[in-house]
């Protein structure tokens, strides 16, 4: 299968649960907040908008793609799911962006498979590696475990330019090439209906895309234990799920002087702890979002040390 990426442009398109009791009025207009950036990301800005009554067109691209755009000073806002990697940090400086970076909840990107498949409920790092490593010798269950399967393992996930790639590629290849013969998409939905379709998929995406998937329609879809760590709440903050990682908005310190701008960071940032389990993603520690609003307030700029790997 070769690899392949479909884009998806979300305005304002979180699940439909999400929008409960929100305005029904989703079309931005042409002076609506511009925020780009990871499709992981997007349903917590997405319910934010809604939810209050921003006027915000959201382009869900991930991260990477999305640095490129906010550093290009095309956007307000960029959704990621990564904190700014250097040559983006040197992207901004060279552009003279300004940026406020904002830890806004915690991921743990999960594995997911078809519900079908009840032998592959315990993954090793190791064994992700091989599986994903490009000119691996694997190509069947039964290449990981003879008990195993002898079918062929259909690969998805997403594609260049997201945060969530970048960071599965950090933790699970460890400076080893992806392979290539995966097909890829920035459309969370359609990736768990790939999932949901195929009793030999294996995948990865956020804990919170994975929970609201649970929730819908599809029913067929289910996580895998890594190195025997579930990817609950619990596991995830004491820091035992080896694929966790924090979610940030970064916002361009010239477009916070506009008020509508400022109004949607001081309300994202006011209601990001309470908003994280509605939206199936995690909280970070209580200080943490008080860190966050003294930050915006004093507009600290550039990248939290804290953050950074």
């Amino acid at each position: 299968m070769a690899r392949t990426r479909v884009s998806l442009v979300a305005v304002l398109t979180a699940v439909a649960v999400f929008a409960a009791g929100c305005s029904s009025d989703t079309t931005p207009s042409e002076n609506a907040i511009q925020v780009t950036g990871s499709a992981t990301v997007e349903p917590i800005t997405s319910y934010i908008a809604k939810r209050y009554n921003f006027d915000v067109n959201i382009e869900a691209v991930g991260s990477t793609d999305g640095f490129e755009k906010f550093c290009g000073g095309e956007a307000d806002i960029n959704d990621s799911s990564i904190a700014i990697p250097g040559e983006f940090q040197q992207q901004c400086a060279d552009n003279k962006v300004e940026y406020v970076e904002l830890p806004i909840g915690l991921d743990a990107i999960t594995i997911v498979k078809h519900r079908d498949n009840d032998f592959a409920t315990d993954l090793t790092i190791d064994q992700l590696h091989d599986i994903w490593a490009k000119d691996s010798a694997v190509s069947k269950w039964s290449d990981i475990d003879p008990s195993w399967p002898d079918e062929e393992i259909t690969l998805y996930g997403r594609p260049d330019g997201s945060g969530t790639l970048g960071v599965f590629e950090d933790l699970v290849l460890k400076g080893d090439e992806i392979r290539e013969d995966y097909q890829a998409t920035d459309d969370i939905q359609e990736l768990s209906t790939w999932v949901a379709e195929d009793k030999n998929a294996l995948s990865f995406m956020g804990i919170g895309n994975y929970l609201a998937t649970e929730e819908d329609s599809l029913k067929l879809i289910d996580n895998v234990n890594v190195d025997g760590v579930a990817p609950t709440a619990d596991e995830t903050k004491k820091g035992n799920y080896p694929l966790a990682r924090p979610l940030f908005i970064y916002v361009n310190k010239e477009a916070a002087k506009r008020e509508d701008v400022d109004k949607f960071v001081t309300t994202y940032l006011e209601h990001a702890e309470a908003v994280m389990p509605r939206v199936y993603f995690y909280q970070l520690p209580e200080q943490d979002y008080a860190a966050a609003q003294k930050r915006y307030a004093d507009r600290t700029a550039g990248p939290d040390a804290r953050w950074q790997s």
